[in-house]
């Protein structure tokens, strides 16, 4: 990696390509996922699709490669995959209510006019800026447009659990229907856990708090949901949370609106990992269907993270719907189809214990494979990559039949002391066909591993060693027939 300036980076010398540039040398820096030009990122905001490109707004530092005076970055693309760095969006005011930061929230079209509503801290108001037709220039209302949760809630955080003296009351997401805009804010209620609150209004500017949207319980120190994003699909919808201070992951609950309460019929988890957080939805009308990013966190300490000169990314975009039982559906967006470049496929072939490796020769740090087998008696199979010749750093995808279960082990990922080398692991049933299928994507220090089309896991690794880049496949126990296994290898993005 090139020598970098110390943060922050001077802006009239490092545009946002030439901080790209001067990152790429990086092995762990990951290519064919959106990530900031440099410095730290965190949460995914306000994506929008706006005159027939996609925007994503995200949680920005401009000054280093660690949390802090969060702006909102911006970029846009006209195909998911590759994107244009914007001017940053959204920055601090010094002398305004969000002179703290422009935390999480919205972006929608108000009768043509891009409007972002957004959490400024100290205290947590909502407070609303309107963009140009470009999307590049945005210009602030002087006061926030929500300044207080209502008095009579006995909310859990007085005060913030991000050590704020005013409640825990943060991340709008709003949607029009009917005519009249309504509005979601995170929060909890003391000793009853989590809840979302629901808000309406005629204009965007003067907001009717109407009742908790929903409450629930998730985990022992469940104290608030941040992050709520609601997937609708008419009277059915999906309610995205991220249970704090757990921190640990998404949460979704599916069921029916009925009068302006979500009325639970199931529940789960969008990812089984500790990395993947504060999902955010965009509705494509043009592909009538719903995109999910996540924030990315990293799998390393914070000295590692400053020498690395960048921190955080966004997961790769997800299909999301609902099935008829109320079922969180996840794919991949069609569209990352397009960076496969040089390929392998193993169809019909029946492997034990003994058969070779049907993916010799095969390798890299930029993959994506398709696995999808089939057995008639218990089975353990275990896909490995970024393995060193000798086996001393590898990653384990292992699928167990008798628990119907995949694990992610990151175990031997890394040589490094002091990056996490964490193991994780979620249901994986065989579908209606028999057939048991995962589909991993890797991007150098990142992992996702879609669980059928049911959810993900989203691991981190750190390989020290230039030759950790061997895949294969073997049974460990039993016998299985390869319906099929395809690996390509993928494309830069930048």
């Amino acid at each position: 990696m090139a020598d970098l300036p110390k943060e922050p980076f001077p802006p009239a010398v490092f545009t946002p390509n030439n901080l790209r540039t001067a990152l790429a040398g990086d092995r762990h820096r990951p290519v064919y996922h959106f990530l900031a030009p440099a410095n730290w990122m965190n949460d995914p905001n306000g994506a929008i699709l706006w005159s027939g490109k996609y925007h994503l707004f995200y949680q920005y530092n401009p000054n280093g490669p660690f949390w802090g005076s969060i702006h909102w970055g911006h970029a846009a693309s006209s195909d998911l995959l590759h994107w244009e760095d914007f001017p940053i969006a959204l920055a601090p005011s010094p002398d305004g209510p969000d002179q703290h930061g422009c935390w999480s929230g919205c972006v929608v079209d108000d009768r043509g006019i891009p409007t972002a509503l957004y959490t400024a801290p100290g205290p947590q108001t909502v407070c609303l800026a309107t963009g140009d037709q470009d999307l590049r220039n945005w210009t602030k209302k002087e006061t926030p447009v929500l300044n207080e949760p209502p008095p009579d809630l006995e909310l859990t955080g007085f005060p913030s659990i991000t050590g704020d003296l005013s409640a825990d009351f943060r991340d709008p997401f709003v949607w029009r229907e009917a005519d009249r805009w309504y509005l979601l804010m995170g929060s909890g209620f003391r000793k009853k856990g989590g809840t979302v609150l629901l808000y309406e209004s005629d204009d965007l500017h003067h907001w009717r708090y109407l009742r908790p949207f929903l409450s629930a319980m998730v985990g022992p120190d469940c104290n608030m949901f941040e992050c709520p994003i609601l997937l609708r699909a008419g009277a059915r919808c999906a309610l995205f949370v991220c249970p704090h201070p757990e921190a640990k992951y998404v949460t979704w609950f599916a069921g029916d609106r009925d009068n302006g309460v979500l009325r639970e019929h199931r529940r789960g988890q969008l990812d089984y990992g500790v990395y993947a957080y504060a999902a955010n939805v965009l509705r494509d009308p043009i592909h009538e269907r719903s995109l999910l990013w996540t924030w990315i966190k990293e799998g390393r300490p914070g000295k590692l993270q400053r020498a690395a000169g960048w921190a955080g990314l966004l997961s790769l975009p997800k299909e999301c719907s609902l099935d008829t039982e109320y079922n969180l559906v996840v794919k991949p967006a069609a569209e990352l189809v397009s960076l496969r470049t040089e390929g392998r496929t193993i169809e019909g072939q029946r492997l034990n214990s003994s058969s070779g490796n049907p993916l010799a020769g095969f390798a890299g740090d930029c993959l994506e494979i398709e696995v999808e087998l089939s057995f008639d008696e218990p089975v353990i199979c275990e896909l490995s990559l970024r393995a060193a010749p000798d086996g001393e750093e590898c990653t384990s995808i292992v699928y167990h039949s008798t628990d119907k279960s995949l694990v992610v082990d990151g175990s031997k990922s890394s040589l490094d002391p002091d990056v996490h080398n964490l193991t994780f692991s979620g249901p994986l049933a065989a579908d209606p066909n028999g057939l048991v299928r995962f589909h991993a994507f890797l991007d150098r220090s990142t992992l996702e591993v879609f669980l059928g089309d049911s959810a993900c896991i989203t691991q981190r690794l750190y390989p020290t060693r230039e030759d950790s880049l061997g895949v294969s496949f073997a049974v460990k126990k039993g016998a299985v027939t390869l319906r099929r296994l395809a690996a390509w290898k993928m494309a830069s993005v930048w």
